[in-house]
């Protein structure tokens, strides 16, 4: 009987899933083109960036490990989205990249969240960006826990987000439904099957 429950617990939660993940793969290619449309091609994209680094001073580089470079002085990139995805032009960091730009950074509590963010985030992504490079089967665990967080971030790019109070309102329920998804919905598997 837990095996039928578990089975349709595991059918009724990949439904969803599967259409989110439908629809997420809608939304990276739309963002996709709204990228190559605002910022140009690949190809012009990677001349511009050899570009960058030329002029960037090798004592303002920090690098970590074999020549991974942790932060460079305006900014920095998803280094675990662009590990799991393969590049800094996959869709799915490229609609990272879009919502922190385009949203989060156009605010003071979406630069104070991304400042913090920030300190915290570059603390450890370097190394697990390492170690997905690595080890391929941690390379698609870390892909499937961090797929639903960039799908639910889908739904920001169909709010306007221009005052503090909806930057913050849109942000706290992001957060609360990532908490759900992460925390609330495995605690409630658990619940039910130690019930049965």
């Amino acid at each position: 009987m837990k095996f039928v429950i578990i089975i349709g617990l595991a059918f009724v939660l990949l439904i969803p899933i599967s259409v989110l993940g439908q629809e997420f793969e809608n939304e990276a290619i739309k963002a996709q083109e709204r990228f190559e449309q605002e910022y140009g091609t690949l190809e012009e994209l990677q001349q511009e960036a050899k570009d960058i680094l030329k002029n960037i001073p090798a004592e303002k580089i920090e690098k970590q490990g074999d020549g991974i470079i942790k932060s460079i002085p305006s900014g920095g990139g998803c280094l675990i989205a662009t590990a799991t995805y393969g590049s800094e032009l996959a869709p799915q960091v490229q609609q990272l990249r879009e919502i922190r730009d385009n949203s989060l950074l156009k605010s003071e509590s979406g630069t104070s969240f991304m400042s913090t963010f920030n300190d915290v985030y570059y603390s450890f992504s370097p190394i697990i960006a390492d170690y997905e490079r690595e080890n391929p089967l941690f390379k698609e665990t870390v892909k499937l826990f961090i797929t639903p967080m960039i799908t639910s971030l889908s739904i920001l790019n169909y709010v306007d987000m221009d005052s503090e109070s909806k930057v913050l309102g849109y942000g706290i329920s992001w957060i609360i439904l990532n908490g759900l998804m992460y925390v609330g919905i495995p605690a409630s598997v658990i619940v039910v099957i130690r019930r049965v």
